[in-house]
């Protein structure tokens, strides 16, 4: 290296010497004035705190412990809120599922529209079978409807009751047709948007949702009903609606879960052509009705072209206007006779509007010892005639009839206090008491004042006054025994004096008259049968309060002053005790 390159080598070394250098005196000078600025405002706030008088020390502690307090409550007011909504949030989701799983709402409505009976439960509670329950129309329904809504709520306690058996399933029938045809592979009747399908495996069972239209061949059970009645002092026409779905899906969840149903052979058909009269139908609807709702089950039988299978349990011929011919009695006997195993019944209606000429029937019925009156009984006693609102109108001097309690039929039945009655009924006459194995007993007769009111034209003649006065029976059993060792065979026929012993309107009077419970004890005794549970209608019927200007005007400042009043003092005080903290 030359000596020039190391003499400059050394002037650059020198350079950057002297800035380092100079770099370094810089920061010591800042640390220094940092240094000496710190210690100033010691000084400073030294000399300003000796110069404080006592007071104002005091004060300064005061409002120093003021502040750490608020900082301490505060923060634990945050921490006290924060944990508190978790908690709320919490137990809301855990009642949510609870809820979901147990139904705790509870009912506040008078009449108890969302709960269900105590037999009810115990009846939900005991039940062992897995049980469908699809309604047919959008759930969205059952929340915009108060109406709706209480079969909903009833659905949904249903559920929560069986211990899991029950599955609740809405589906919207007019979007998904198809839910329909599953149903139909095991139910022959028509079904329609709005109806209830209750199944277990291929057994089915469909409720209406209301009685309100006619259906040929729909479902005979509801779930709303609709009852219009007229005052006839007014000539005013009321209607009322009441929930009766307790009752029906009851009865539909014991109809598909009963492995031995009681069956019903309904002779109405003579070679397609109904065989009763056209008045008569609506007592054939009612007690159709009846027994479906008390888990019967029915089939529609054609007299003349069917068998009498021996599956039959009951054979019911409902009201017939004209004459059977000898082939169509002979099953009718045959089928009683069982091949001589016996042990069958005939449930027989007679019909105020039959025609005169039923040889073959009258014939049939003395065999039996019973023979039907061409006239249809009144009560002359005003006193204890009954005037009431049937099917075709309505009608008085309607005899009250009393059971017979000796008769075998009757001992199941539980007395009333609500009346029997016998409107259009025919008597019957019992031929004999007892002969050649046969046996006939009364079940249901009037008093003694009561007479006879022809079906002819003798009738415009008829003086109340004048006419005989006797007891009549209105419903009769007559039985056919055989004894085979120690064994004691029979078959019965049950005959009551007409359909309209059950008409469509008496026979769903269940508050006013008690016939259809009568009826009903007479199958399940008849038969075996394990009677259903009786639940009462709940009154949809919306309820008014009257208000008064007084009244109104108390609940007005309650509710517009003093409660108001009330919620913004309790606020300014506790305003004023916080900020005095």
């Amino acid at each position: 290296m030359s000596k020039k390159e190391e003499i400059k080598q050394e002037l650059e070394s020198s350079e950057e010497m002297s800035t380092a250098d100079a770099l370094k005196e810089y920061a010591e000078e800042e640390q220094a004035a940092v240094a000496a600025s710190e210690e100033k405002k010691a000084d400073s706030k030294k000399k300003k705190k000796n110069n404080r008088t006592p007071e104002e020390e005091k004060e300064r502690a005061l409002k120093s412990v003021k502040r750490r307090k608020k900082l301490k409550y505060g923060t634990l007011s945050v921490v006290i809120s924060v944990v508190f909504i978790a908690i709320v949030v919490a137990i809301n989701l855990i009642c949510g599922m609870l809820d979901e799983r147990y139904n705790w709402n509870i009912d506040l409505t008078s009449e108890g529209l969302y709960q269900i009976e105590d037999q009810t439960v115990e009846f939900l509670h005991k039940l062992n079978d897995d049980v469908k329950i699809t309604v047919l129309a959008n759930e969205a329904f059952f929340f915009e409807d108060a109406n709706l809504k209480v079969l909903a709520e009833t659905l949904t306690r249903f559920k929560t009751e069986s211990n899991g058996h029950i599955t609740v399933e809405y589906i919207d029938a007019n979007k998904n047709p198809e839910a329909i045809s599953v149903y139909k592979q095991n139910y022959s009747g028509d079904l329609q948007s709005g109806d209830v399908v209750i199944s277990k495996g291929d057994l089915v069972r469909v409720i209406a949702m209301s009685n309100g239209g006619y259906r040929t061949n729909g479902p005979t059970t509801y779930l709303f009903q609709q009852e219009t009645s007229i005052d006839y002092s007014t000539y005013q026409q009321t209607s009322s609606l009441s929930f009766v779905g307790e009752q029906s899906l009851v009865s539909a969840i014991m109809g598909v879960t009963d492995l031995n149903p009681v069956k019903i052979g309904m002779i109405d058909m003579t070679n397609g052509i109904q065989i009763y009269d056209e008045r008569d139908s609506y007592c054939y609807q009612r007690i159709k009705e009846l027994l479906d709702k008390n888990n019967y089950e029915v089939e529609s039988v054609d007299i003349a072209t069917a068998e009498l299978s021996a599956d039959y349990d009951v054979l019911m011929l409902c009201s017939p206007t004209n004459d059977l011919t000898e082939a169509q009695i002979q099953k009718i006997t045959d089928f009683l006779n069982n091949d001589n195993k016996y042990g069958k019944n005939l449930l027989y209606f007679g019909s105020p509007f039959k025609s005169k000429s039923t040889q073959n029937l009258d014939a049939f019925l003395e065999v039996w010892g019973l023979k039907f009156g061409d006239a249809y009984i009144s009560e002359s006693d005003e006193m204890a005639a009954q005037v009431a609102s049937i099917a075709i109108g309505t009608v008085g001097g309607i005899p009250v009839v009393k059971p017979n309690l000796e008769a075998e039929l009757n001992v199941n039945y539980q007395s009333s206090t609500l009346p029997i009655i016998a409107p259009l009924c025919c008597p019957i006459e019992r031929l004999y008491d007892q002969n050649s194995g046969r046996n006939t007993k009364a079940l249901l007769s009037t008093a003694e004042t009561c007479y006879l009111y022809p079906l002819d034209e003798s009738a415009k003649d008829l003086d109340p006054a004048k006419a005989e006065k006797a007891s009549f029976d209105v419903a009769v059993i007559a039985d056919s025994t055989f004894t085979t060792g120690s064994d004691i065979l029979k078959s019965q026929v049950t005959a009551f004096g007409s359909a309209w012993f059950i008409d469509y309107i008496v026979g769903a009077s269940a508050g006013s008259y008690d016939n259809a419970n009568y009826f009903i004890n007479v199958m399940n005794t008849l038969t075996g049968k394990e009677a259903a549970m009786t639940i009462a209608e709940k009154s949809l019927d919306t309820a008014h309060i009257t208000v008064s200007d007084s009244q109104s005007k108390a609940i007005r400042n309650v509710t517009v002053i003093i409660i108001p009043f009330a919620v913004a003092a309790l606020g300014v005080i506790v305003y004023v005790r916080r900020k005095n903290r």
